[in-house]
């Protein structure tokens, strides 16, 4: 996997630097003639979210640009990262985890580092803006073996409680939305690498609402194709996918804070004793800024 994340990158960075950069400012445009509209702000110059809740947006950082982001999530757990823009389409990032920040006990690091890819191909003109990208970040535990049976029996797993997107295509629209406010419509494909257990191609959606230039409803569905297989009680997910809701507020043009309802649909079941829990609650606070 570390061979096959430094050969994306190396491949990324260069089929970044032979596409041409990226759209100009709108002021840089001349638009004296009334019938020649101006094009739609592309999605990846507006303070929005890369992620919904999970699942990637069609937004990547401008040239130069930098963002700084961290959860935290159940147990004291943590996920932190940073990514960077280079000439405006490609867009590369790192991220680490740990269990156990807070509260007692030992605090245990996640085995992997993440990476992160986004390849700006189409900007958001009379298209949606269009990316490909890769992320193996997942949330939650990581499983590296499962216990199958009696004895000590394991199963290999190598696998987060929720799985990253691994590969992915998403498409980002621009709205004027029925409140009168901006709103981002986001769909895409993606097929996870941790397949150990169940593989499938499988497929996302959601949108942002803004309501004031602050403030943002976000709502994110996985359909979870990779995560139905009936093992029960040794399963992730019950067939409903995954529906999260997310709160988003722009405190200053630079930073966000996000707090997420995960799983709605109780699609979630403990591969252990395939008992459910409640609805999971996590705090995201980001910083974006430029060199």
């Amino acid at each position: 996997m570390r061979r096959l994340q430094r050969r994306l990158l190396l491949a990324a960075s260069c089929l970044a630097l032979a596409l041409p950069a990226g759209a100009q400012d709108d002021a840089d445009y001349a638009y004296d003639d009334p019938e020649v509209a101006a094009p739609a702000p592309s999605a990846g110059n507006l303070l929005r979210s890369s992620n919904l809740v999970d699942s990637p947006t069609a937004t990547v950082l401008g040239h130069g640009r930098y963002r700084i982001e961290c959860r935290l999530m159940d147990g004291g757990s943590l996920v932190a990262g940073t990514s960077v823009g280079i000439k405006d389409r490609l867009e590369v990032g790192v991220s680490w985890g740990m269990q156990g920040l807070l509260g007692r006990g030992e605090v245990e690091f996640n085995d992997r580092t993440a990476l992160s890819l986004r390849l700006l191909l189409v900007e958001e003109m009379e298209l949606p803006a269009l990316v490909i990208g890769f992320d193996n970040q997942g949330y939650g535990r990581w499983y590296e073996t499962l216990p199958v049976g009696p004895g000590g029996a394991e199963r290999e797993l190598e696998r987060y409680e929720r799985k990253s997107k691994g590969f992915f295509l998403a498409a980002t629209r621009n709205w004027y939305g029925p409140l009168g406010t901006d709103v981002a419509t986001t769909g895409g494909l993606n097929y996870s690498g941790e397949d150990t257990d169940e593989s499938s191609l499988d497929f996302f959606a959601g949108l942002e609402q803004d309501f004031d230039g602050r403030f943002a409803l976000v709502v994110d569905y996985a359909a979870g194709l990779d995560d139905r297989k009936d093992e029960s009680p040794r399963r992730f997910g019950s067939g409903r996918g995954w529906l999260d809701l997310g709160l988003r507020w722009n405190v200053v043009d630079q930073v966000q804070f996000k707090f997420f309802f995960r799983d709605l649909l109780s699609n979630y079941r403990r591969p252990v004793d395939g008992g459910r829990d409640s609805v999971d609650r996590q705090l995201e606070i980001s910083y974006e800024g430029s060199f």
